[in-house]
């Protein structure tokens, strides 16, 4: 089995980290002020660009999870991405399960109004 040895994170990946971070973080802002994302959920974006911002200020944090786990640089990129995706799917899945329920209630709300309106009409006919 071939062993590859790490050499750290470059200058030029620090770079890299840095313009995905402010590309990132002004089209989230931009998203917010037109009015497209809620600030809510800019929050978890936002987290997100702070998060690569620290990745990109201070590369020991990923050099200390490789060696701490004994994975590859890209192993834990790939582990932190991977997290960030589930916590926002499971946000969302939040979200959708609360406004499926908002919906549910709001339904038969509008059933019941209904309902009240015909059988007013009908004693007013009657």
């Amino acid at each position: 089995m071939p062993s590859y040895e790490q050499t750290g994170i470059q200058w030029v990946h620090q770079v890299g980290i840095f313009f995905l971070t402010f590309v990132l973080l002004g089209t989230v802002l931009e998203l917010v002020r037109r009015g497209y994302l809620k600030e809510r959920y800019a929050l978890l974006w936002l987290a997100s660009a702070a998060g690569s911002f620290l990745v990109g200020l201070f590369p020991g944090i990923i050099e200390g999870l490789a060696a701490l786990f004994h994975f590859q640089y890209l192993t834990i990129l790939f582990g932190l991405y991977f997290a960030f995706t589930l916590a926002l799917v499971l946000s969302f899945s939040i979200i959708l399960s609360r406004l499926s329920e908002k919906n549910r209630a709001l339904t038969q709300e509008v059933a019941l109004l209904s309902h009240a309106v015909e059988q007013l009409e009908k004693r007013q006919q009657g």
